[in-house]
């Protein structure tokens, strides 16, 4: 038995270098690119033409062929980002404006940077808002007749926000909810914040609960992406729809409560608004009012 298990084991490190061997053979030689800054904010006007530059570095030893692409963020209602790659170069948007002093496609020489110019030109309609750009460099690895081929990106986030009209941004509270996990006993207040605007913006949002007119909780209301981040705010897209919640960390029973929700969004504080809920024996909640608009409401510019 012990000579088998020495077979056994000698065989199987025979097996194992073969496979490293072979996978060292197959795989190119690492290559990237850097490109910095890794963010630019631009803050512009219609009509502006606006310059800035980038600085991309050729990290191999010898001479590597990279070409420029596009792409660009959204938000989903957790509040995380997710990247759009554009596939059809006919599709139009931000990435439009911008016109670099290098083509698309350009080589750079071993341990050698690159300076690149690019001028971002606004135009006079339907400019406003926020847009952001990622300015993607990919290195052209060589194709390998075997193995694998790896292609390195980096790139450059360009966050443009144009300015338009000067209005409040207009924003909505919808489908206030308690709802109580059973199992651990605790509360979690859940709210949909709408931002109507073409502007990107930080929300700060509390929630006051009360019962029988008492002041029992305050709650912090974030999405999730915040809440695993850490952040003391919530950032919004434009025209997007984020769900905030928080944890009411005091016992509820069944009743009635009124919730007050304050806070401020893209630096304009918003007025308060009050909803009242029920809380039935299965820890549902049940609105009581309806959600309401805060453009409708008296908006405090934020000292």
């Amino acid at each position: 038995m012990k000579i088998n298990k020495l077979n056994t084991t000698a065989y199987s490190s025979s097996i194992l270098i073969i496979f490293w061997t072979v996978l060292l053979i197959t795989l190119p030689i690492n290559a990237n690119a850097s490109v910095s800054p890794t963010r630019i904010k631009i803050e512009a006007k219609p009509r502006d033409k606006v310059k800035f530059n980038i600085v991309v570095k050729n990290q191999n030893d010898t001479l590597r062929d990279y070409k420029v692409s596009y792409s660009y963020y959204v938000q989903d209602s957790d509040g995380f980002q997710k990247e759009i790659k554009l596939e059809d170069k006919s599709q139009e948007g931000p990435w439009d404006w911008i016109v670099l002093d290098s083509s698309e496609t350009f080589k750079i020489d071993g341990k050698q940077s690159l300076p690149i110019e690019g001028t971002v030109k606004i135009p006079s309609r339907n400019s406003y808002g926020f847009h952001n750009i990622l300015f993607t460099v990919t290195e052209m690895t060589p194709r390998q007749t075997t193995g694998v081929t790896l292609n390195y990106a980096s790139g450059s986030l360009i966050e443009l926000t144009v300015s338009g009209s000067k209005k409040r941004p207009k924003t909505a509270l919808l489908n206030p909810m308690i709802k109580i996990d059973k199992e651990s006993g605790l509360s979690m207040i859940h709210l949909d914040f709408e931002n109507k605007s073409a502007y990107k913006g930080r929300l700060f949002l509390e929630a006051h609960l009360r019962h029988n007119r008492r002041l029992i909780a305050k709650i912090p209301l974030l999405n999730d992406q915040s809440h695993k981040s850490d952040r003391i705010y919530s950032s919004v897209f434009p025209n997007n729809l984020v769900h905030v919640s928080g944890t009411i960390e005091k016992p509820l029973t069944p009743g009635d409560y009124e919730i007050r929700f304050v806070g401020k969004f893209n630096g304009i504080r918003l007025q308060g608004f009050n909803h009242k809920l029920s809380i039935d024996k299965s820890g549902e909640s049940v609105v009581d009012d309806k959600p309401t608009e805060t453009a409708n409401n008296r908006l405090k510019k934020e000292s």
